[in-house]
């Protein structure tokens, strides 16, 4: 981006907010925030667009003058809200040619994977790598470098979302008067928050927000599952409400002063003043009555992510649980889940000056994708230039009103990255004869796909004239 800074875009259900970051050593540096509290967004999806557009437009205000820049392009990150999680395969082939690996060829296998038209109802927002098979003799995490003569092969991730939630968060920020470099999905972001003892042995993130909470399973030193279930940090305040007979507004002001998770461990002298509904006096209570509806509504909904899990054939958690967002703030919530699981459980909260609160975790770990994609891809450093090959003739030929609805993010992501003009390059020049026409070059890709982590057979979608249309929607969102 614009003088190597990276904006995360957050749209969630309590509020907009946006996190400034330029990469610093191994980790990211925050120069700037905003937040903006809004009703315009409820469970991931906009109910009233001009109440979420006008939070971003606010957001964006509040975290220029902090930053002191001026923001006009933005990593957009989608919730796991009606995502799903799917692994593929591609390969490159190189016929015997020596061939080093740059950014190129690794922006070509994932750019594949990233255009492929996966249904006519969702809409592949972020395509991960989990590993590089080299001439299928060695496994590596980047290739680059690297010389190959017969093939590359990457084994990717694919996230897909709804596609009329994706549309309606990239028109909100469009509206709002911001270009889109990237999307990505929460799903592979929370990787980043992980260490890499806890990816590798099997670990949990949840992200309790204001009215969804997210999950993600990480094991291998890759995502394998992702959900959500429909409760969060406003469930509970409705709970109490309900119980105590008072407003939403004084039971969310009780919860956040005095809530407890863990019954057991909330103080024993403070009082509680709930204002009653219908007008009667106002009923005090214990701090531990408080405390025991707060715990039974976070059991249920620790249990629900459970439940999920074991229906997913997911056991192995040795890693253990990680709980972050808005809802991590409250006392007791990792005592509670140690009672009720045996592994180990930590609450994440940001490090970062300026961003030392849980829910600012998903878009500090948007800043850490985007930097993370451009240092696999190399943006800054390699040039464009049209590869030509002789196609098998197997590969099906892909129309370009047949293509996925998604702009070719990862090239203007390229665009946007280039420091410096770039003149012809004598390096690429002596590479010329791996791109160039050749009747012997029989160069082609295979895409191999499996099925999803939840077992579902790959299905066949029948293709309608749904993406010739949106194609024009998105020319004028992003271009």
């Amino acid at each position: 981006m614009k003088e190597q800074y990276y904006v995360a875009l957050d749209v969630g259900s309590s509020s907009v907010k946006i996190v400034i970051g330029e990469k610093f050593h191994d980790g990211v540096n925050i120069i700037g925030t905003g937040q903006t509290f809004t009703d315009g967004v409820s469970k991931g999806m906009i109910r009233d667009f001009d109440l979420a557009k006008s939070g971003i437009i606010d957001t964006v205000k509040k975290a220029e003058l902090i930053a002191n820049i001026d923001i006009d392009e933005v990593f957009l990150k989608v919730p796991i809200t009606n995502s799903d999680v799917i692994f593929t395969t591609e390969t490159l082939r190189f016929s015997g040619k020596d061939t080093e690996i740059d950014g190129e060829l690794i922006e070509e296998l994932l750019e594949n994977i990233r255009f492929k038209e996966i249904s006519t109802d969702q809409e592949i927002v972020t395509v991960f790598p989990v590993s590089f098979v080299v001439d299928d003799l060695h496994e590596v995490e980047d290739p680059k470098g690297i010389i190959a003569r017969e093939s590359l092969t990457v084994k990717a991730g694919i996230i897909a979302v709804d596609r009329t939630l994706f549309l309606n968060m990239g028109n909100c920020a469009a509206e709002a008067g911001l270009d889109i470099v990237d999307v990505t999905s929460d799903a592979y972001n929370y990787s980043h928050i992980l260490t890499e003892a806890e990816i590798e042995l099997g670990a949990v993130v949840m992200d309790i927000g204001a009215d969804l909470t997210q999950y993600a399973y990480y094991k291998d030193g890759a995502l394998k599952y992702a959900g959500v279930i429909p409760a969060g940090g406003n469930t509970i305040t409705e709970v109490i409400a309900r119980e105590f007979n008072t407003d939403f507004h004084y039971a969310n002001r009780a919860k956040e002063q005095y809530g407890h998770a863990f019954y057991e461990r909330a103080p024993e002298g403070e009082r509680v003043v709930f204002p009653q509904n219908n007008g009667d006096k106002d009923v005090e209570v214990s701090a531990k009555d408080l405390s025991d509806v707060i715990e039974v509504t976070l059991e249920d909904m620790f249990m629900e992510i459970f439940r999920e899990l074991g229906e997913a054939n997911i056991d192995d958690i040795s890693g253990g649980f990680v709980i972050t967002g808005g809802t991590a703030n409250m006392r007791g919530i990792r005592d509670l889940l140690l009672d009720i699981v045996s592994e180990k459980v930590r609450v994440h909260i940001p490090t970062q000056m300026g961003a030392r609160k849980p829910e600012f975790t998903s878009a500090i770990a948007t800043v850490e994708s985007g930097i993370r994609f451009d240092e696999l891809l190399d943006y800054v450093t390699i040039d464009n230039h049209e590869e030509d090959y002789d196609r098998d003739d197997n590969e099906p030929i892909v129309e370009e009103e047949k293509q996925s609805i998604f702009p070719s993010l990862f090239r203007e992501r390229k665009e946007k990255n280039q420091n410096v003009e770039v003149e012809e390059d004598v390096e690429y020049e002596s590479d010329d004869d791996r791109y160039e026409e050749d009747e012997h070059d029989d160069y082609e890709r295979e895409i191999v796909e499996t099925s999803d982590v939840k077992n579902d057979p790959p299905k066949e979608k029948e293709k309608s004239d749904f993406g010739g249309f949106m194609k024009k929607v998105f020319k004028n969102l992003f271009e």
